[in-house]
């Protein structure tokens, strides 16, 4: 397996850094493109060394790809369209969900300008959303295939934590953008992780895309992002992830329901793993694998 740094730069003019990996010998045709979730970042989580060489043993390349949600915070070096360059700070603080369509479609463009052609997406955790809107959006016919690793119910979880005072966070919000604070960071108190108050309504206020996986139906019945997916999917939950509710055989079971046009589902359990399975990253390795040996996809 060899491999490299690499870059792209996105439609809006962000430049974006990732990592290549690639099988030894003549260059892939197929390739794998792999997106971090919230305040993340292409080389975080320990499992993403493990699914590399599963999908390069498997004949594919393997991009795993910053976004402009990296980090916490994160200054991005952007040229704007007179050719004057600058830097933006943005990061998982100040990140605009739609927006991960135009760092998708350029690591996707990035792919294809190396001759891969078919295309798997895989996302963690938000991740897992953003490859899964960027399908819904684009409907790209080059995509052969998703891979969902740990898909959050972030308002299930939300509510869950915060009970009654959802709506008062909501309300805290909507107050700092009124009063021209919505680049300042929401209360602790009312979120896990820092985020700015226009971030937190953009992932929890009326009309939010993270309803998506929301499948404990707390604030959606309906859910055309998941009805719109139209290639192979496999889906892969740790036993004592804290990130939806309920069982994972049942979250499972939610997804593949809705997933009513996939030509195929698998849902796979790993038991004993948390959301970024950490200490079972050869067990994630093995489960993907299986799924690739098995012809769903090439």
């Amino acid at each position: 397996m060899k491999g490299e740094l690499c870059r792209t730069v996105t439609a809006d003019g962000l430049e974006l850094n990732g990592f290549l990996a690639s099988p030894d010998g003549g260059a892939p045709e197929a390739g794998v493109l792999h997106i971090h979730g919230l305040a993340g970042n292409f080389y975080e989580n320990r499992f993403v060394d493990n699914v590399a060489g599963a999908f390069v043993d498997s004949g594919f390349g393997f991009l795993t790809a910053n976004t402009r949600g990296r980090d916490y915070l994160s200054d991005f070096l952007c040229e704007k369209p007179d050719g004057t360059k600058e830097y933006r700070q943005i990061g998982g603080i100040h990140e605009i969900f739609e927006e991960c369509v135009e760092d998708i479609g350029a690591w996707v463009a990035y792919l294809r300008s190396r001759g891969m052609r078919s295309i798997i997406l895989q996302g963690h955790s938000h991740g897992a959303l953003k490859v899964t809107y960027y399908l819904y959006s684009k409907s790209d016919p080059g995509v052969a295939g998703l891979i969902l690793l740990s898909p959050s119910d972030d308002f299930a979880h939300q509510r869950s934590q915060l009970g009654e005072q959802f709506a008062e966070a909501i309300g805290v919000a909507r107050a700092m953008v009124a009063e021209g604070r919505g680049s300042d960071l929401i209360p602790a108190q009312y979120f896990t992780y820092p985020v700015s108050a226009v971030t937190y309504l953009d992932i929890f206020d009326d009309g939010s895309r993270f309803t998506m996986f929301n499948l404990s139906r707390t604030d959606s019945r309906e859910f055309p992002e998941l009805r719109a997916i139209r290639v192979p999917v496999l889906a892969i939950v740790g036993s004592v992830d804290e990130f939806f509710l309920g069982t994972p055989e049942k979250y499972l079971s939610l997804i593949e329901a809705e997933v009513e046009n996939t030509p195929d589902f698998v849902g796979e359990i790993i038991r004993g793993a948390p959301h970024n399975y950490l200490d079972f990253e050869q067990e994630i390795a093995r489960r993907i694998g299986k799924w690739l040996h098995s012809g769903v996809v090439s």
